[in-house]
């Protein structure tokens, strides 16, 4: 007999859209967090070791900066807005255009930077599995990101 807590602990990339389409599709959540800052703002919709929902709002030009999630694989939602997400992958730079309804998945230490490219809010509904613990900034050097050592 097992003592494990019932319930999802290693969501898919299909999983994780589908949980970020919910909350995306919930009125009362998309308006959980201002959308007249001159700053992106992130407002954490839901939280467990396994999942962290957040709704994040991007005025014009703001941007992420290149990131990894770590281990946590994600998927994002465009609720409203053009953004842009140049991936890391492969050894190459790939970009996605994004507006309102599309949605990616992003495998785990994937180098991605999310930005703003229109002229007004965007905002978009991030699922994270498991939780997002650790995260890996990067510079971009020489045609490619390069992770920043935080340690030292």
């Amino acid at each position: 007999m097992t003592t494990a807590s019932p319930g999802i602990r290693d969501f898919t990339s299909d999983q994780l859209a589908r949980v970020a389409r919910l909350f995306a599709h919930d009125a009362d959540a998309t308006s959980a967090t201002g959308r007249t800052s001159a700053e992106r703002q992130r407002h954490q919709l839901t939280k467990n070791p396994h999942l962290e929902v957040w709704l994040v709002t991007w005025p014009p030009g703001a941007t992420t900066d290149w990131h990894d999630h770590g281990a946590a694989a994600g998927a994002v939602v465009v609720v409203r807005g053009e953004l842009i997400d140049r991936l890391w992958k492969g050894g190459s730079e790939h970009w996605r255009e994004l507006t309102d309804g599309d949605e990616i998945a992003i495998a785990p230490r994937t180098a991605h930077n999310l930005t703003n490219v229109g002229d007004e809010v965007a905002i978009t509904i991030h699922a994270y599995s498991p939780g997002l613990a650790e995260m890996t900034p990067y510079a971009w050097e020489n045609g490619q990101p390069v992770a920043i050592d935080t340690t030292s």
